[in-house]
């Protein structure tokens, strides 16, 4: 009797070892796409890491040409130099948003980049530069009621992005400036 019970629980052990396996298949797969999620959000993040650092030395090169006094004229004669923006009453929009804005290409860190970082990049970075008029210049100035020359000074707004390109992170950063 005891040979009769052992037969038959031989194909028991082949169906439970199957299932086992299986078992751990799944729990191999599921690991798999965990892993292949993760390493695709790093990836991304390291992308926009680069786009970020491209559009921030684009600031910083409009930045130094403006404090360098040569920038101009801002009537769009020159790529990326904008005069002032229209009040918003007259159904003006951001010329960031505008596709026919013409953005000058800032070439500090394009040049600076080895191959692989502008790979990354997927271009050079861009900026436009509008003049916002003249603003009071310290913080006491506005209290006075008739604001002397002396306290308005140039500002300019500052728009830098990394280079649009479909499929990678657009990183657009804005500043205003004052020399």
């Amino acid at each position: 009797m005891t040979g009769h019970a052992i037969h038959r629980q031989r194909g028991v052990t082949l169906v439970i070892a199957l299932m086992l396996l299986l078992a751990i298949t799944l729990l191999g797969l599921a690991s798999m796409r965990g892993s292949s999620m993760q390493e695709r959000m790093s990836a991304n993040l390291y992308d926009r890491a680069i786009a970020f650092q491209a559009a921030e030395s684009s600031l910083r090169e409009a930045e130094t040409l403006l404090a360098g006094g040569t920038a101009g004229p801002f009537d769009g004669t020159i790529n990326g130099l904008y005069g002032k923006p229209a009040p918003a009453t007259s159904g003006y929009h951001n010329r960031w948003e505008d596709s026919a804005v013409v953005w000058a290409t800032a070439s500090t860190w394009w040049e600076a980049a080895d191959a692989d970082t502008r790979a990354k990049a997927a271009g050079a970075p861009q900026y436009i530069i509008e003049d916002m008029g003249t603003w009071p210049s310290t913080p006491d100035c506005d209290t006075v009621t008739t604001i002397s020359p002396d306290c308005l000074k140039p500002r300019y707004r500052i728009t830098a992005r990394s280079a649009p390109v479909t499929g990678r992170p657009a990183v657009v950063l804005q500043t205003t400036y004052r020399p």
